[in-house]
């Protein structure tokens, strides 16, 4: 008779790499409808913590300022809206592992991101800031569970059900910036702080909406999501933001390229969305006034009227923060601590403290090299994920669920926007970690898929 000792648990398993959940290829990365259930209703409750969160003004002598509060925080160390629904998934999922077992990730995910932790961790070990170098650390650490805990829901209906909720949530907040304009011709926020924020997460729902219309076959559901697509677009348009409506179009580009024999169809379709884009600013007489005075903006020679000659600036101390640390940086999320002894709060449009809104100078600058050239082999392996199952005959739903991932990956890229932000970074990782359920899924169901490695094209 064994012994209790030598009785195997789904944990040693694990860890000995010879449990059912590595051993044997053929475990689904479902794991039975209530479970799935959970995971679909957490996911659609990210997005609306994230509004929450980033919805929430700090009141500073009666008068409301762009700011945003957590639910508490310690030093530099914030618990907001979007941790408390990562912080029970994970949990949730973690201690269902223990028992069931855990599922499988991709090595193209895993390793890029333990590599550039490992850059991250060494750039932190020789900080400015030792404790925002910690918040980056417990940040990263949290992303990557994230996506791992998202990664059990690997089925193509519940997928499409938190994408089709974050475009309806989105689509929301699209009426109510409509309403706002009609009402006062300001920039419309939606229920955001401010008008940056709304236009980042309406124009990223616009890439997913175009994706989902792209792959989709049946009629009906090809109006709803025109019907969607053509709010979102109007509600990027409101936004008044340049760098995500640009990140849309190369996006929706994409899109298209890899939309295989529907490419001509598409193209003429994604031509039209801009088109209509273009003639709404030049035919509704408020929205051009904005639109002028956005490019007007440019032309004025002061950093505290011209976000562009701020933005020069910003990435003027970046570029000088790299040269003078090119190796490790001066530290994860160091910047918005430093940047104040290089410029001014009128130099960054009455702004104490930002980041460089540039992933790749601000990486530059707080990680060095090291930190920039691991984070660029992290964001290539997500495109990678996106688009290796695109290149075989993919149809149905899950051409359509990859055409979306890859519109809102492309996005991100093109954004140059972290993904380590709080609510934003939440989101995506959740994406992520779905992407790689799916891949997992469909790997079951076809056997001849490509596997994906870090070796030969992921095949």
């Amino acid at each position: 008779m064994s012994s209790v000792a030598s009785k195997p648990t789904p944990l040693l398993d694990a860890f000995r790499g010879t449990g059912s959940a590595i051993r044997e290829p053929k475990q689904s990365a479902t794991t039975g409808f209530g479970f799935d259930s959970f995971l679909t209703l957490a996911a659609c409750l990210i997005p609306i913590a994230t509004c929450w969160y980033l919805s929430t003004p700090c009141a500073t002598n009666s008068s409301w300022t762009p700011c945003v509060q957590p639910l508490f925080d310690f030093h530099s160390i914030e618990f907001t809206h979007p941790d408390l629904i990562a912080a029970v998934v994970v949990v949730v999922v973690f201690t269902r592992a223990l028992l069931k077992g855990f599922h499988p990730m991709p090595r193209i995910v895993t390793v890029p991101f333990i590599v550039f932790f490992a850059a991250t961790l060494l750039s932190a070990l020789f900080a400015m800031d030792k404790i925002h170098a910690l918040a980056a650390l417990v940040q990263e650490l949290e992303f990557m569970a994230l996506a791992w805990a998202f990664a059990a829901l690997g089925r193509a209906k519940s997928i499409l059900r938190v994408l089709n909720f974050i475009l309806g949530l989105f689509v929301v907040e699209s009426l109510i910036a409509t309403g706002q304009f009609a009402l006062s011709g300001s920039y419309p926020t939606g229920t955001f702080v401010v008008h940056q924020q709304y236009a980042f997460y309406t124009s990223f729902a616009a890439a997913i909406a175009f994706g989902l219309l792209s792959g989709e076959t049946n009629h009906r559901r090809r109006v709803l999501y025109i019907l969607t697509l053509s709010i979102l677009v109007i509600g990027s348009l409101l936004g008044q933001e340049r760098a995500p409506w640009l990140s849309f179009l190369v996006a929706g580009v994409a899109i298209v390229w890899y939309a295989g024999r529907e490419r001509k169809r598409l193209f003429s379709w994604f031509g039209v969305t801009v088109l209509t884009g273009i003639l709404l600013v030049v035919t509704v007489p408020q929205l051009r006034e904005m639109t002028i005075s956005r490019l007007e903006e440019a032309q004025t020679d002061t950093y505290a009227q011209n976000s562009l000659l701020s933005r020069l600036l910003v990435w003027g101390i970046a570029f000088k923060l790299f040269t003078e640390h090119p190796i490790l940086g001066i530290g994860p999320k160091g910047f918005p601590t430093v940047v104040p002894h290089y410029a001014s709060s009128e130099d960054l449009m009455g702004i104490e403290a930002t980041d460089p809104h540039n992933i790749w100078l601000g990486m530059a600058a707080e990680q060095g090299i090291v930190g920039l050239v691991t984070y660029i082999v992290f964001v290539i392996s997500m495109i990678r994920l996106a688009t290796v199952q695109l290149r075989t005959s993919l149809s149905g739903l899950p051409r359509s669920l990859y055409l979306a991932c890859l519109g809102y990956f492309v996005f991100w890229l093109v954004m140059s926007y972290s993904v380590f932000f709080k609510g934003s970074g939440h989101i995506h990782f959740m994406l992520l970690g779905m992407m790689v359920g799916l891949h997992h899924q469909l790997s079951l169901e076809r056997p001849t898929a490509p596997s994906i490695s870090l070796t030969r094209g992921g095949r």
